[in-house]
């Protein structure tokens, strides 16, 4: 009435009215606050290291070429989950040590190391193909895991478990594509089966390796949080009966992995089968799919129940696989394992993480994927010598009875999960 500001209110200097503040911009959504840069950059990364490593999946074919009979391929195949044991074991517990992008970068020099070996040794004794292995395993036991710790550090806490099957699709994709480009490559050489023609296989598999590189380079650095004092080490993460057991399940669900890449294109090849790329690629678009519509998974099935119906689509997978006689089932095959495999990865890895303490992140991501490849590896190197006894049906029927018993045995791990947690009395 007298002209006299409303309760509340200031005037402006000039006597006019004040402005209202701005609104607050809304958050972005989740997809967008997920697809930041530094997503974007470590997902090409690892695609281009991928396509790389994933050209080594024809590895035992390349050798079974040179003469290598399937226990002596298997052995090459295998020395990746020793590698990754033994490295694992010294140098683990340095996860957590030095920034993402240091460790990172130190731990790709050995896999250099490893591609280039793989091109002297062409000429030279095939036990050579051993230490390219092992140079592989170092980098894949414990750089590849910082680069999924370093994802998750980069986005939105909440969002890890998307962060984590988005991220997958970078590796999923890399598997099938890596092959896919090797058997072009050989397919354009004069003899495809002649070893030589491998010599374009290991050098465009160097230059995938060196483009990631490159990637990792461009994105923001991380440092972990600092490890409490006189709590370094695996130990602690070990000691805890629910980890342990479901180690032992994610050691399992890498054997089966390995098994599949180190033998699928000797397997369609001993059934008269020119490209093994049509099983992997039916493996990409089971687990793509899988990883698109995780969130809507999830809403439906509670997380507690992924792993296990996880585990039960890879035994039904190997033993559709080892009844194929055609590209028929091998595509079942690879749709159902792929499917299956997308839903159990990121499901068993935020379990895992979920288990252990904020400081143990590296750590905790270093094991979970070293023991992975450990199986990865260590499952060849046995399976070599069962495939050469008894064939390729009977090996992918007992690896069908080992993802049955890894349900068994996660399940254990949830009850001795929940009877830690209860307060005792209660």
């Amino acid at each position: 009435m007298n002209g006299s500001p409303a309760p509340g209110s200031a005037a402006h200097p000039d006597g006019h009215e004040p402005m209202a503040p701005a609104a607050p911009l809304p958050d972005p959504p989740p997809a967008l606050r997920i697809l930041n840069p530094n997503f974007i950059k470590l997902f090409v990364g690892v695609n281009c290291f991928m396509t790389s490593m994933s050209m080594f999946n024809l590895l035992p074919y390349y050798l079974e070429l040179r003469g290598a009979s399937p226990d002596r391929y298997g052995l090459v195949a295998g020395a990746m989950g020793v590698s990754n044991f033994v490295f694992l074991v010294l140098f683990g517990r340095h996860a957590d040590r030095w920034s993402r992008k240091f460790t990172v970068s130190v731990y790709m020099t050995a896999a250099f190391a490893g591609n280039l070996a793989a091109i002297w040794a062409m000429h030279s004794a095939l036990e050579w193909y051993i230490v390219v292995r092992a140079l592989h395993g170092l980098y894949m036991g414990l750089g590849f895991p910082l680069v999924f710790a370093w994802a998750v550090e980069t986005g939105p806490h909440p969002q890890r478990f998307v962060v984590l099957s988005w991220m997958g699709i970078a590796g999923i994709f890399a598997n099938s594509m890596g092959p896919t480009l090797a058997e072009f490559v050989l397919s354009a050489q004069p003899n495809p089966r002649d070893p030589d023609a491998f010599l374009g296989v290991f050098l465009l598999a160097l230059a995938f390796q060196v483009a990631a590189w490159l990637v990792f380079f461009t994105v923001d650095d991380r440092r972990p949080a600092p490890v409490a004092s006189g709590a370094g080490g695996l130990w602690p993460l070990l000691r805890r009966p629910e980890s342990a057991l479901l180690l032992a399940v994610d050691f399992a669900f890498g054997g089966l992995f390995g098994s599949l890449m180190s033998f699928g294109k000797n397997y369609a090849a001993s059934l008269a089968l020119d490209h093994v790329s049509l099983l992997l690629w039916a493996y990409s678009a089971g687990a793509i799919a899988s990883r698109v519509f995780i969130r809507r998974i999830s809403s439906r099935i509670p997380e507690q129940h992924l792993a296990p119906l996880g585990l039960a689509g890879l035994a039904v997978a190997f033993m559709t696989l080892g009844l194929a006689r055609g590209y028929g089932m091998l595509i079942c095959a690879g749709l159902l394992y792929g499917f299956s495999h997308g839903i159990l990865y990121p499901t068993l890895y935020v379990r895992f993480i979920d288990y252990q303490e904020p400081d143990q992140g590296g750590r905790a991501s270093t094991l979970y994927q070293g023991s992975f490849s450990v199986g990865w590896g260590f499952f060849p190197l046995v399976g070599g010598m069962l495939i050469h006894a008894a064939g390729f049906t009977a090996y992918f029927s007992l690896l069908g009875a080992v993802a049955g018993a890894g349900i068994l045995v996660y399940l254990l791990g949830e009850r001795s999960r929940a009877q830690r947690r209860t307060p005792a009395g209660g």
